[in-house]
């Protein structure tokens, strides 16, 4: 009879281990899959987040535009390229070297040697803000 009721109890410890450990199954399970789906829910926002900060990039670009004009510039005593480029240059679209060396292309000139009384065609942006 002990023999008997040991084994219920070994069975019954078995049993319980069991359920212990198929409870302890089911919250790692759990555990893992709101972690999954947390991951894949921050995956998700930073893609979205990418893929809207460009068109707002472009949406604030689009509303800047620039023209192209052309101007005779009188040269003066003691003028140079680089002082008559920082005069006319749109730092957006370039820097000083490239205004002067467009300066230098548009008026034929070979090197950075201007003299007084002559003129300079300059092309320059203006910009212009869309509203």
């Amino acid at each position: 009879m002990d023999y008997v009721l040991n084994q219920e109890i070994v069975e019954e410890y078995r049993s319980f281990r069991k359920i212990s450990e198929t409870r302890r199954m089911k919250r790692r399970k759990a555990l893992l899959q709101r972690t999954a789906i947390a991951v894949l829910g921050l995956i998700v926002l930073v893609l979205i987040v990418l893929m809207i900060a460009p068109s707002v990039k472009a949406e604030a670009e689009s509303t800047v535009s620039y023209e192209t004009r052309l101007v005779s510039v009188r040269v003066a005593e003691n003028d140079s390229l680089w002082a008559i480029a920082e005069r006319f240059y749109c730092e957006e679209k370039e820097s000083i070297p490239e205004f002067i060396r467009s300066i230098k292309e548009t008026n034929h000139l070979e090197d950075d040697t201007i003299y007084p009384d002559t003129y300079l065609v300059i092309r320059y942006y203006v910009k212009k803000t869309l509203s």
